[in-house]
C-alpha cells in the first residue's frame, strides 16, 4: 500500500470517528428518537410546509450523514418522511436517499476496513467466506429484509464481505422496499402510533421473516430438483 493511500485512509478514518463522536456528544441520538418525533410533530410539519425546497434537502442530507457515518436513527427518518412529505413524495425520498447513503457507506467502509477484516475472516472462517461468495444474493436479501438488523450495521457487514457492489445495491433495494413502504405509510398515520413497538405486530414480523426465508427455501428446492434430474442428463448424482 502506498504512503498516499495510507494517508487517505487515515484521514477518512479520522473524519468518520470525528463524525460519530460529534453526533453522540451533541446529543444527536435524542433528536432522532421516536418520542422526539411525536412530541415535535406539529412544529416539524409547519416548518416543512414553510420551506418546501429546503425541508426535503435537509432531510436527505441527514439521511446521507446517518448512512455515511454508520449512525442510528434511519427508522425514525423513514417514518418522518411519511409524516412530513406525504406517502408518495416520502417514499421517493426514502428510496433515493437510502440508495445513495448505502452506496456511499458501502464504498467508504470497504475502502477503509475490508482488507483488515476479510483477511482475518478468510483465515478463521474460510467455509463461511466461500458460502457468502456462492450464496451471496440470498444472504443480502435476508440481511436487509429482517427488521432485527439495523440499517447501518447491515451496511458495514456488506462492505467487509466479499460480495460485489452492484448486486448488493440491487438486492438491498428490493429487500428494503417492504420496510420502506411500512415506515412511510406509518408516518402518514403518526397520530395512531404511540410507541415504536406499534410498528411491529407479531403478524408483520412473521411475514417479513417468511419473506426473508423464502428465497433460501426456493434455492434449496431448485438445487434438489437439479441434483435429482442430473442422472438422466448423464451426470453423476449431486453434481451440477
Amino acid at each position: 500500500m502506498s504512503s498516499q493511500s495510507k494517508t487517505l485512509r487515515s484521514v477518512l478514518a479520522v473524519l468518520l470517528a470525528a463524525g460519530i463522536a460529534a453526533f453522540f456528544l451533541a446529543g444527536g441520538y435524542r433528536f432522532l428518537s421516536f418520542d422526539h418525533l411525536v412530541a415535535h410533530k406539529d412544529a416539524l410539519i409547519a416548518w416543512t410546509e414553510a420551506h418546501t425546497v429546503l425541508a426535503p434537502a435537509a432531510w436527505a442530507v441527514a439521511y446521507l450523514a446517518l448512512g455515511l457515518f454508520g449512525l442510528p436513527g434511519s427508522t425514525v427518518l423513514n417514518v418522518s418522511a411519511g409524516m412530513l412529505f406525504d406517502f408518495r413524495k416520502g417514499l421517493l425520498l426514502v428510496v433515493s436517499a437510502s440508495t445513495l447513503a448505502s452506496s456511499l457507506a458501502f464504498l467508504s467502509f470497504r475502502y477503509l476496513f475490508r482488507g483488515f477484516f476479510e483477511a482475518r475472516l478468510r483465515r478463521r472462517f474460510p467455509a463461511m467466506i466461500e458460502g457468502l461468495e456462492r450464496e451471496g444474493l440470498y444472504f443480502i436479501f435476508a440481511l436487509r429484509l429482517l427488521p432485527v438488523i439495523p440499517y447501518s450495521a447491515a451496511n458495514f457487514l456488506l462492505a467487509i464481505s466479499p460480495l460485489r457492489f452492484w448486486p448488493c445495491l440491487a438486492v438491498s433495494l428490493l429487500a428494503l422496499l417492504p420496510r420502506y413502504l411500512l415506515y412511510v405509510y406509518a408516518g402518514t398515520h403518526l397520530g395512531d402510533i404511540q410507541t415504536p413497538e406499534d410498528l411491529w405486530s407479531p403478524a408483520l414480523v412473521g411475514s417479513l421473516t417468511a419473506l426473508a426465508v423464502l428465497p433460501w427455501l426456493a434455492h434449496w428446492a431448485v438445487g434438489r430438483l437439479r441434483r435429482g434430474a442430473s442422472p438422466a442428463d448423464g451426470h453423476p448424482p449431486g453434481r451440477d
